[in-house]
């Protein structure tokens, strides 16, 4: 039985709203409506799930004079739009009243028991994004009258690039009893099935693992790859046949219908056929192809199927144009000699990292690469994501977070919460807005979290509204997150693999948001 005031469904009291002029970077500021904002409130709000549909019909063969229908022809969605009224305030000008031709990010948050001005834990369902607003025309209501008060506003119109909710992300250890040994990759083979052509996918069906070999010699245990293709109900695993049982292989990719993963001792890589309606593995192959000796690929970036680059000893950069044909040479060292640990990119720019805080540069998708203005350490970058060509994350052997918003030409240094970090090992955007970093604080896991584009941060030392629980682990050294799905699926589902709180055995966990 209810008690007396049951507050079970959403009301408008329960949401606040906050702006982010200038969109979701680390320099731009977060503010609450009212405090240090125009009070707000979002009016009508339009998210197009698809463009407009229209039937193909073709001559019955069967009955003439009569037509059947054959299929349907999709346009592209409009862009989501909202309509937000700001409350002018006394002693100022209303920013809304200069030039609006930037972009501006908006939240929404939702909840109840909280404090409503609190960003980071002042919602317990959900935090609304409107992502990279750009305003179309502005109005004002309630001017001067003779009989009235009303409150004076500026309603603005916005197209948005995405509007999409975050929840909390509740995580669950997986695939124990298959997990034996350290994992060094975890990927999402992020494919949308309704079902018509083969397995139902939201894309988080399929996930796949990547642990360490054995270590030992005579007989010992090739290097496993665990994987689910439901979600994480259940989890099988299989050796990468012909890996040796001390071979540490050290990234996992999926490149259009092929697993790969890098082996670093055989300077190649082995790729194995994925199932198209099981995504089950098939049968191993190893490639050597066009790697050059001792420089041994150590990290995968896939642009495309047919586009995907590999970063290795030395200063060498490979590119892959067919997975079974092997690799060429794309930048023998010319840029740097540094060892290359990561690899990222985003549409023509990849950016490269390694050792002695090599970072390089390509802004024509390879043909060439340079190094950028001004490295900020010299330490080894282990972790590095790429949104643009502009902005890229880089995080390091010492603990440090950097930043760049112009390509490299200088780096800032983000200070997260959670502790003194001693080392990063790895950085993932799920969206502009919404990045993950993997860090340890001595022999302790870290994740360290933001959905603003890095202007706030979340850290697992302590609980959040964002990570509610977190698994105690020694460290996990990569994050996987669910890529080319819509922002909610993205943001809401990450996958994080590493090495056990005791330090013997290897860690899987996943994190998800409550879908009601």
């Amino acid at each position: 039985m209810a008690k007396p005031g049951a507050d079970e469904i959403i009301t408008q009291k329960h949401r606040r709203a906050f702006s982010q002029r200038g969109g979701p970077f680390p320099t731009n500021q977060i503010r609450y409506a009212g405090p240090n904002e125009q009070y707000m409130s979002f009016d009508a709000a339009d998210n197009p799930v698809r463009g407009g549909e229209d039937p193909i019909w073709m001559h019955d063969p069967q009955r003439r004079g009569a037509y059947r229908l054959v299929g349907r022809s999709v346009s592209a969605p409009d862009f989501p739009t909202v309509s937000i009224s700001f409350w002018q305030r006394h002693q100022g000008v209303p920013w809304l009243d200069y030039d609006l031709t930037c972009y501006n990010n908006f939240y929404e948050v939702s909840g109840n028991c909280k404090r409503p001005d609190d960003f980071i834990n002042g919602w317990s369902d959900w935090v609304k994004i409107y992502s990279y607003a750009e305003a179309t025309s502005r109005s004002e209501d309630g001017q001067t009258t003779q009989d009235s008060d009303d409150a004076s506003m500026i309603q603005v119109d916005w197209l948005c690039a995405a509007i999409y909710k975050i929840g909390s992300l509740n995580f669950g250890e997986k695939a124990a009893p298959e997990v034996e040994r350290e994992v060094v990759d975890v990927v999402y083979a992020s494919a949308i099935d309704c079902g018509n052509c083969g397995t139902i996918d939201d894309g988080t069906q399929r996930i796949y693992a990547l642990t360490k070999s054995s270590g030992a010699g005579s007989p010992g245990t090739p290097a496993e790859v665990i994987y689910t293709v439901n979600g994480g109900a259940t989890w099988a695993q299989t050796n990468i046949t012909g890996l040796g049982g001390t071979s540490d292989p050290t990234a996992i990719e999926v490149v259009g219908n092929y697993l790969v993963v890098l082996d670093t001792a055989g300077n190649g890589y082995y790729f194995a056929e994925l199932n198209a309606l099981t995504g089950v593995p098939g049968t191993w192959t190893n490639v050597t192809t066009g790697f050059v000796a001792s420089k041994q690929p150590n990290d995968i970036y896939v642009a495309a199927a047919n586009e995907v680059y590999f970063c290795g000893e030395g200063g060498y950069i490979y590119k892959s144009t067919d997975i079974p044909s092997g690799v060429s040479v794309i930048n023998a060292a010319a840029t740097t000699t540094s060892d290359l640990r990561r690899i990222r990119g985003q549409d023509d720019t990849i950016v490269a990292s390694g050792e002695s805080g090599a970072i390089i540069k390509s802004l024509n998708r390879g043909a060439t690469f340079a190094t950028v203005t001004l490295s900020p350490t010299s330490a080894t970058v282990t972790a590095l994501e790429v949104l643009d060509a502009f902005r890229y994350w880089i995080g390091t052997s010492g603990g440090a977070v950097y930043y760049t918003i112009n390509g490299g030409e200088n780096f800032v240094l983000m200070s997260l919460p959670g502790g003194s970090h001693t080392v990063v090992d790895d950085i993932v955007a799920a969206t502009d807005e919404v990045l993950h970093v993997s860090t340890r604080v001595s022999s302790t896991a870290r994740l360290v979290t933001t959905w603003n584009g890095g202007a706030a941060w979340t850290s697992s030392a302590t609980v959040t509204q964002r990570l509610v629980n977190f698994p105690t682990a020694t460290r996990f050294n990569r994050i996987g997150v669910p890529r080319g799905v819509d922002a909610t699926t993205a943001a809401n589902n990450i996958a994080v693999g590493g090495l056990s709180g005791g330090g013997t055995d290897g860690a899987l966990f996943l994190g998800i948001a409550n879908k009601v």
